[in-house]
């Protein structure tokens, strides 16, 4: 097989132009935080299907926006391609919120691998993960993972997390150096002024594999609702068909607040 003697050249080529590309976005948001003093990095949040993690982050971008703080958002997918191009360092320096939920730890294992690099790519940053579940699976492997992340995140100096519930605030306040106890961010948002008729039942029951009810939880709860509305019972749940964009995220959460809005009983 005949020698590339120009792969040397091309390779070369490559890391300039990966250098050049990180200046110039480096600049960017240089500019930026310039410009706007008040602006942070909301990182992670998401472009999948699940309206639940879209309603988180609208609860945040809504909140930043009453307290006068600008955010410039990259998505879950926007970090991996980051990640692949070797600029997620980029943001070292300038604040990171992470986006809440629960995936910390086994769970949802990439988000917990790319929220580990992120910690070792940006130590100057002051970063903050917004109210998370956390688990770890009770096994020789969970447990591993879980000494990996105390050292990652335990090894930044000014890493700051925040609890959505008392369980992950009891299991992370002692190995962790900041950790409080906030609710979950959707509670801050306001959507309790829908007038409109209520009528019926619906049942939203998660699927996925943070379901924990058994088959016959799920029928006792069905036929209680039944008993109460009859005929008017119906089942929706909170993933969409397909992507969500940023720019779709407001309508998609609305449409299923309306839905909710128009229910007497939402069974979640």
């Amino acid at each position: 097989m005949a020698k590339d003697i120009l792969y040397p050249l091309r390779r070369l080529h490559g890391i300039l132009h990966d250098i050049n590309e990180k200046r110039k976005l480096r600049r960017k948001y240089r500019t930026i935080f310039r410009e706007q003093p008040k602006t942070v990095f909301l990182v992670m949040t998401p472009e999948h299907g699940n309206l639940g993690d879209h309603a988180i982050a609208l609860a945040e971008t809504e909140l930043l926006t009453r307290l006068g703080i600008n955010c410039i958002e990259i998505t879950g997918h926007k970090l991996n391609e980051m990640l692949g191009a070797n600029h997620i360092g980029v943001m070292n320096g300038f604040p990171i919120l992470f986006q809440g939920g629960g995936y910390l730890g086994t769970l949802w294992h990439e988000s917990e691998m790319l929220l580990r690099k992120i910690l070792i790519k940006n130590p100057k940053s002051r970063i903050y993960l917004l109210p998370n579940t956390i688990f770890y699976e009770r096994n020789e492997w969970g447990q591993q993972e879980l000494r990996k992340s105390i050292e990652i995140y335990n090894c930044h100096k000014h890493l700051t997390i925040y609890a959505r519930e008392k369980m992950s605030y009891d299991f992370m306040k002692p190995i962790y150096r900041d950790v409080h106890l906030v609710p979950d961010m959707v509670l801050s948002m306001k959507k309790d002024d829908f007038n409109f008729e209520r009528k019926g039942c619906i049942l939203c029951l998660r699927g996925d594999c943070e379901k924990t009810r058994t088959q016959e939880q799920e029928k006792v709860i069905r036929q209680q609702a039944e008993l109460l509305f009859g005929d008017q019972v119906a089942d929706t749940d909170m993933v969409c068909n397909g992507s969500v964009s940023i720019e779709q995220r407001k309508q998609a959460l609305n449409e299923k607040f309306f839905q909710f809005a128009g229910a007497e009983l939402v069974i979640t």
